[in-house]
């Protein structure tokens, strides 16, 4: 078996093992809600104080907390689209695993202390810390991929704001430019909304576990607004460039235009 082989079966292995850690994530999220005993609740009153001071903001950072990890779970079906995939990064991908594979824990600790700002400091820091392991992830893979991308910075400064009219350059398709650079914002979302709640956590813990919806707003932003940009078919492309794009689209918008 050649190596380039071998690495495409480890990546595919990885790639399935990854699904199988976020589906026991997602699904451990719900197991942490503690349901109380009769002993616990002996009243009417306690029963609607369990409600009001726990279940209710359990349930809120419960939903939170499914889509971060559904969110993360998205971004690594988008980077598993790209096809030289080394060692190193399927290493830094298991310590994203990893950190994932914490959320369940940091989510059941604000359960029961979401007033505490040191506890939603913890979480913050623990979705800042995979966000930015998946751009440093993203970053690899275009230099693996893409190295043109990188060697020609001057030539793609110059010729960018002509992006609009379907210039190519050599070696370089601003195409792929483009839909690699919606990618990125996507990615950076998460980054963005966790040093909002980083910062929210001294003023008021509510607030910085709702800062996370922000990253949903932002996804949808961007979607919206680069659609355009990443739909133009007057580019010239190879049949592994076309079917990347065609690809990532895919995984970013839900369907390619024909």
């Amino acid at each position: 078996m050649a190596k380039n082989d071998f690495i495409n079966l480890v990546s595919d292995r990885h790639s399935a093992i990854t699904d199988g850690v976020f589906a026991i994530a997602m699904t451990i999220l719900v197991l942490e809600i503690a349901v109380p005993t009769i002993t616990d609740i002996s009243s009417g009153v306690a029963l609607n104080d369990y409600f009001i001071n726990y279940l209710a903001p359990s349930i809120l950072i419960y939903f939170i907390s499914f889509y971060l990890v559904y969110n993360f779970w998205e971004n690594t079906i988008i980077l598993f689209n790209f096809k030289k995939v080394s060692y190193g990064i399927l290493l830094l991908n298991m310590f994203s695993m990893a950190a994932v594979c914490l959320i369940p824990f940091a989510t059941g600790f604000l359960f029961k202390f979401y007033k505490y700002t040191i506890v939603n400091v913890f979480f913050s820091l623990l979705i800042l810390i995979i966000s930015l392991l998946y751009i440093i992830i993203f970053v690899l893979l275009l230099r693996n991929n893409f190295k043109d991308y990188f060697d020609k910075k001057e030539e793609i400064k110059t010729a960018i704001k002509d992006y609009s009219d379907g210039i190519e350059l050599p070696n370089l398709k601003l195409r792929l430019k483009g839909v690699t650079l919606t990618l990125f914002y996507i990615l950076l979302a998460p980054v963005i909304s966790s040093l909002i709640s980083l910062v929210l956590a001294f003023i008021s813990p509510i607030a910085s576990m709702l800062s996370f919806l922000l990253i949903l707003i932002l996804v949808f932003i961007i979607r919206m607004r680069r659609s355009r940009k990443d739909d133009h078919d007057d580019v010239d492309l190879t049949d592994d460039e076309k079917e990347f794009i065609d690809n990532i689209k895919k995984s970013i918008y839900g369907k390619v235009r024909d």
